[in-house]
């Protein structure tokens, strides 16, 4: 086996008993990379040069960030976060010369905890939207079917993860960017308790929803990633197994066939390994509304100056209009609503309960569509309509994560979500490792086959 095809945990532990080398382990991810990138185009603006240097320099010096826990491991930071000295385009024409001078705060800690840094992650312009591809850098596939999106908007730091070119990924999430590309690609993906990340300025104090957030191939490296961010523990102790309210649809929203399918034989298998199940939806009336209302704010404080700028999508120049068309009431009547639906989460979930429920409305869809127009025969009528299933447990500010739970009759991943009470983040890392221990963790993807593939024999994505 590769060192790119090993764990991060697995990583850590041959680069700390001197096994393995930073720059052995750099060479073997940039030697996947290699293989599958000219299909799956998860990694932009790669610099392997500058990523050997610091590998080697750590191999040079015993004694340099000694004891950092992710010492020696490879990372690609996602496309949103600034980087020092490196491009970040946001995946927008508009920044497409956009260098920083000075590092996201998430990066200057990952960095200091010893990551050695390979370039950026794709991801859709401005982060919006959960299919991943831009006019900058174009579309990143799903490597488990590159006819297939690969999610979003952490969709190109999901399939670098997937496919080994990297060994642990930072992601941000608002509506499911941590979340939904995890399950399309066959990893993990935790979006923390709001306001628990440490973060750059925010346009204004009050919006807490949007944060940043670890994905893994395992849960296990998720929560040494977790850790790291939080400045807390980086192992997970056993827990008893919780009792479990499952709800396939949240009360109310289609979803494929094949993804009930997936979740109640999830729910089966956990039950018969002697876990508590009862069928339930949680307390989320108005949440679609508080969400979108919240969104749009967030987009016009944040982008108001490019409202008129034709190289901006038009998805996003509408969530920019909607925010900017808002009144005062209308923003208040929504952070209220948020307060109001956290509260009746709290009231829903017990100190030892979770929630499990689709990560996802749909398995992974064709990479042509620029968002999914209709589930089970029900009509979407905007872009973020079909994330409900994510975007729903944003708004009460509850931990949740995506994990492997099975595949579509195509093989395509599926997963499902755990969300737990607020502030219980670590205890729910645990839940969810419980949870693997009986659903166990997905495959590698097939990377040998994806070298094969000419990438002009694909379909096109949105952009042509």
């Amino acid at each position: 086996m590769r060192p790119s095809d090993l764990t991060a945990l697995e990583q850590r532990r041959l680069l700390d008993g001197r096994r393995l080398s930073a720059r052995e382990l750099l060479d073997d991810c940039h030697r996947r990379a290699d293989e599958v990138e000219p299909v799956v185009n998860a990694i932009v603006d790669p610099d392997w040069e500058r990523a050997a240097s610091i590998a080697d320099a750590l191999d040079a010096d015993r004694q340099l960030l000694a004891g950092a826990p992710l010492r020696g491991l490879v990372i690609a930071h996602k496309d949103l976060l600034d980087t020092a000295g490196r491009r970040t385009t946001q995946g927008s024409r508009a920044l497409a010369d956009n260098v920083p001078a000075a590092d996201h705060p998430l990066v200057t800690l990952l960095g200091a905890a010893g990551t050695v840094c390979i370039g950026k992650t794709n991801t859709p312009e401005f982060g919006a939207g959960s299919h991943t591809f831009n006019a900058v850098h174009g579309l990143t596939r799903n490597p488990w079917d590159p006819t297939r999106s690969a999610g979003g908007s952490s969709g190109g730091a999901a399939a670098a993860l997937a496919c080994g070119s990297v060994s642990i990924a930072d992601g941000s999430d608002l509506g499911g960017s941590l979340r939904n590309p995890a399950s399309f690609c066959g990893v993990v993906g935790f979006r923390p308790t709001s306001g628990t990340i440490p973060s750059g300025p925010q346009p204004d104090q009050r919006l807490v929803m949007a944060t940043e957030g670890p994905m893994g191939r395992t849960v296990d490296d998720v929560a040494l990633l977790h850790g790291v961010m939080t400045g807390g523990d980086q192992a997970v102790d056993p827990v008893v197994p919780p009792r479990v309210h499952v709800s396939p649809d949240l009360g109310d929203l289609p979803v494929d066939p094949e993804v009930r399918r997936v979740v109640r034989t999830a729910a089966e298998r956990l039950a018969g390994a002697g876990w508590v199940l009862k069928e339930s939806a949680p307390p989320l009336a108005g949440a679609d509304r508080c969400f979108e209302v919240l969104r749009a704010f967030r987009y016009s404080l944040r982008l108001a100056a490019l409202l008129g700028d034709e190289r901006v999508k038009a998805t996003v120049r509408q969530e920019v209009s909607e925010g900017l068309a808002l009144a005062a009431g209308d923003i208040d009547d929504a952070l209220a609503d948020e307060a109001r639906l956290r509260a009746a989460w709290d009231d829903f979930l017990g100190p030892d309960d979770v929630l499990l429920t689709p990560t996802s409305q749909v398995p992974p869809f064709p990479v042509g569509l620029e968002w999914v127009t209709e589930v089970d025969g029900v009509l979407m009528h905007r872009y973020t309509d079909w994330m409900r299933s994510c975007s729903r447990l944003t708004v009460p500010g509850c931990p949740s994560i995506s994990i492997p739970a099975g595949r579509t009759a195509s093989g395509l991943p599926v997963g499902v979500l755990l969300c737990g009470p607020r502030h219980a983040d670590r205890w729910l890392l645990g839940v969810a490792r419980a949870a693997e221990e009986v659903l166990g963790t997905c495959s590698p993807p097939p990377v040998a086959s994806l070298a094969a593939i000419d990438p002009g024999s694909l379909p096109p994505g949105p952009l042509g």
